[in-house]
């Protein structure tokens, strides 16, 4: 019997076209790593980091001049309840990497006050939770995501729309936007800067409840001399990140879709339990050992 040679313009080239396909697919959904997170160095010191910016909220057509906060700091955290675990023998404690995300602006004669927090599992990147609590002056909203398996608990309690409870089954490569300030930094740099894809649910720092929908959004980034630059691309616009091309990687500017603007004025690395007395700021401000290099 006679042997056909392997055409390769037919099969040959579908097989190679899939396993690129394939390749490609797997390298893009890659460029979120656990990167920062699991970096023991870096939070086995047991300090948080502290990032101060000089804030403009968009609100009501408006930019309102404020201070916004961000916290990041490494906590073991019970699977069920998601509280804090101080126990060093809880074999089944999550061990996480939180943010606080904390504002108070002025709107007028109101203040709008909230406070954004959200646990990542350091073994695998993934969101544990997110909540949102605020007030606008008006009345009070409290928001929250749960994990359950491979998908979310949301539930919503607002002035405006009272109590409603809904389950969340995301698409692969989901996140939520109040997820961005540290997602951004866990980009894979070892990689070309490729555009890639998730996608991308809205904030839940509003003050009505929120039917929780994901779209497509685009990743990009580049860098430039001593910094990174990293656009989000998604439905309500684009976020442009700043962030130092060194680690831990601080976002130096975000410019959000909504034309809000946070600009880094200090950062810190502090054992912040030492720092909760009157001019304590002050001092912290001033030491330093606690500064992060500029």
């Amino acid at each position: 019997m006679t042997k056909r040679p392997l055409r390769v313009g037919s099969v040959g080239s579908s097989v190679l076209l899939a396993i690129t396909t394939i390749a490609f697919i797997t390298e893009v959904h890659a460029q979120f790593t656990p990167g920062i997170l699991a970096n023991d160095s870096y939070w086995g010191d047991r300090k948080a980091e502290f990032d101060f910016y000089e804030g403009q909220l968009m609100r009501e057509a408006q930019l309102r001049k404020c201070e916004v906060l961000h916290i990041f700091f490494r906590e073991r955290i019970d699977p069920k309840t998601f509280a804090r675990v101080d126990d060093p023998t809880r074999a089944d404690a999550i061990t996480s990497v939180r943010i606080n995300q904390i504002w108070s602006a002025p709107i007028g004669m109101f203040v709008e006050q909230g406070s954004i927090t959200a646990y990542w599992r350091v073994d695998s990147a993934a969101l544990a939770r997110l909540t949102f609590v605020g007030t606008d002056s008006f009345g009070n909203a409290i928001k929250k995501i749960e994990s359950s398996g491979s998908a979310f608990n949301y539930v919503s309690d607002t002035y405006r729309d009272g109590s409603t409870t809904s389950p969340i089954s995301p698409l692969a490569n989901s996140f939520f936007y109040d997820e961005l300030p540290m997602r951004v930094r866990t980009i894979d740099w070892s990689k070309p800067p490729v555009d890639f894809e998730i996608q991308l649910a809205p904030t839940l720092a509003r003050f009505r409840s929120d039917h929780i929908e994901f779209k497509a959004a685009r990743i990009s980034w580049k860098p430039i001399e001593k910094t990174i630059e990293v656009n989000a691309q998604h439905s309500a616009g684009i976020d442009r990140f700043v962030l130092d091309r060194d680690f831990p990687f601080l976002i130096r500017e975000w410019q959000m879709a909504d034309g809000s603007k946070l600009k880094l004025k200090r950062g810190l690395k502090a054992d912040y339990w030492n720092y909760g007395k009157e001019g304590d700021r002050e001092r912290a401000f001033k030491n330093p050992m606690l500064q992060h290099p500029d």
